[in-house]
C-alpha cells in the first residue's frame, strides 16, 4: 500500500522539482564530499528505484563499465594520494626490492568518495531521466519564463536518448551477425570500431533529424512567441515541503564541511 502510494505521488511530483532534487543532491556532495554521505545517498537511489518501480537497466558490458570504473578511480586516488597515514603498500617489500605505492587513510577515504559519488551522479541521473516526463518538464520551465524553443530541445535529447541506445544495440547486434565484433585493442581496432559502429548511428540519427525537422514545420513550429500545451504541470504542497527538505539538505551539508557539527562530522 505504501509503494503503490509512493509511486502515485513520484508521478504528480513537479518535474522541475525532481530537476532541482537532481542539482542539489549532486551540489551536496561535492560541498561535502564524504564517500560514508555519498554510499548513504547511493543507497537511496537504488532503493528509490526498487520503490518506484523503474528498472535499473545496465546491460552486462554497462554494469562492467561502471564498476571497472569506479574501481580505477579509487585505485588512481590511492596511488596519487600520499598524504595521511601509512596503511600499507601495494608492492609490498621484498628484501631489497620495495616498498612502493603506499596506501594511505587518506587517499583510500579520497578514492572511496570519489568513486561513489561517480556512481551516485549516474544512478541518480538515471533515475530523473526514467521518472520525469519530458513534455511536462518543458511546460514547467517555460513557466520560469524559459524560452519553449529550449524546453522542447531539452524534450527530443530526453526523448532521442533511449531510441539511440536502443538503436546502438540493433546495430551491434547486425555486426554481430555479420561476424563483426567490437574490438577496443588498439588505434586501428578502435577506428574499425568507430567505422562500423558509429558511422550507422550517425546516419540514422541525421534521417531521424531531417523527418522531425520537416514535421516541426508543417505544423507551425516557432510561428507564435507562445505556445499552449495538451497537458500541464502543477505544483502542489508536497513539492513545497521536498524544496525545503531538498535546501535542508544543501544547508546541512554547508554545516558539516564547515566543522559545525562535530559529532556528525566523525560519523559522515
Amino acid at each position: 500500500m505504501v509503494q503503490e502510494k509512493f509511486i502515485q505521488n513520484s508521478g504528480r511530483i513537479n518535474p522541475l522539482l525532481k530537476l532541482l532534487l537532481l542539482i542539489l543532491t549532486i551540489t551536496g556532495i561535492m560541498i561535502y564530499p564524504s564517500w560514508r554521505l555519498s554510499s548513504i545517498l547511493l543507497v537511496i537511489v537504488i532503493l528509490l528505484f526498487r520503490v518506484s518501480r523503474v528498472p535499473l537497466n545496465l546491460s552486462r558490458n554497462r554494469a562492467r563499465f561502471l564498476i571497472i570504473f569506479s574501481i580505477l578511480l579509487l585505485i588512481f586516488q590511492v596511488l596519487m594520494t600520499v598524504n595521511g597515514t601509512i596503511l600499507g603498500y601495494m608492492v609490498p617489500q621484498l628484501n631489497t626490492f620495495g616498498p612502493f605505492f603506499p596506501i594511505t587513510d587518506y587517499g583510500l577515504e579520497r578514492g572511496l568518495s570519489i568513486a561513489s559519488r561517480f556512481l551516485l551522479v549516474v544512478l541518480s541521473s538515471m533515475l530523473f531521466v526514467a521518472v520525469t516526463d519530458p513534455t511536462l518538464l518543458a511546460h514547467s520551465l517555460t513557466r520560469l519564463r524559459i524560452p519553449y524553443r529550449y524546453s522542447f530541445a531539452l524534450i527530443i535529447a530526453l526523448r532521442f536518448l533511449p531510441l539511440f541506445d536502443s538503436e546502438n544495440q540493433i546495430v551491434r547486434m547486425a555486426q554481430k551477425s555479420r561476424g563483426i565484433q567490437p574490438e577496443v585493442g588498439g588505434f586501428r581496432k578502435i577506428l574499425r570500431t568507430i567505422q562500423y559502429t558509429f558511422f550507422p548511428l550517425l546516419v540514422s540519427s541525421l534521417s531521424r533529424v531531417e523527418s522531425l525537422s520537416i514535421s516541426m514545420d508543417g505544423r507551425g513550429f516557432g510561428y507564435s512567441e507562445n505556445r499552449t500545451y495538451f497537458r500541464k504541470s502543477t505544483w502542489k504542497i508536497y513539492d513545497s515541503i521536498l524544496t525545503l527538505l531538498g535546501f535542508g539538505y544543501i544547508i546541512f551539508c554547508f554545516l558539516l564541511a564547515l566543522g559545525f557539527l562535530p559529532y556528525l562530522t566523525t560519523i559522515l
